[in-house]
């Protein structure tokens, strides 16, 4: 369960300053929740260090993000999307999918998998703006790069 909410969080879209606020509001309450089972388990203690470490991550700097070794890169890369314009599509969408079914393979995929996932839909947009003759990436492309180096 901890770890569709984990996935649901990072695919928000658009994330402006209230949506920021509210999910760090909602983080802060799943920690308090979590709290007690934190030292029970390898994977609460992972689900519990993610949503502590990535509540932070929505307030940073877009190109800050590179240096963040403290959330999976597959999580990063997936926020990252909710920072876009509206040319680069979240994974879910170059898919056909629902944000709820692409959290569900998130959940039943590696991190190796996710990671994949975004590079396919990198080269798809990459694609797609040398063929529409866009004069430029997204703002977001080069921390997405630099992230799948």
């Amino acid at each position: 369960y901890q770890r569709r909410v984990r996935g649901h969080l990072v695919v928000v879209r658009p994330l402006g300053e209230g949506g920021k606020m509210r999910l760090a509001t909602d983080i802060a309450e799943m920690e308090r929740v979590l709290t007690p089972l934190n030292g029970e388990g390898e994977r609460g203690a992972e689900i519990y260090r993610d949503l502590r470490a990535f509540r932070s991550v929505m307030f940073m700097n877009t190109e800050d993000l590179v240096g963040v070794r403290n959330v999976r890169r597959d999580l990063i890369l997936n926020h990252l999307f909710s920072r876009a314009g509206p040319a680069l599509l979240s994974p879910y969408k170059v898919a056909g999918w629902t944000a709820s079914q692409y959290v569900s393979w998130l959940d039943s995929h590696s991190t190796e998998d996710a990671v994949e996932m975004v590079q396919g839909v990198v080269q798809w947009y990459e694609d797609m703006v040398r063929e529409s003759g866009a004069p430029n990436f997204d703002p977001v492309y080069p921390t997405i790069i630099a992230l799948l180096s």
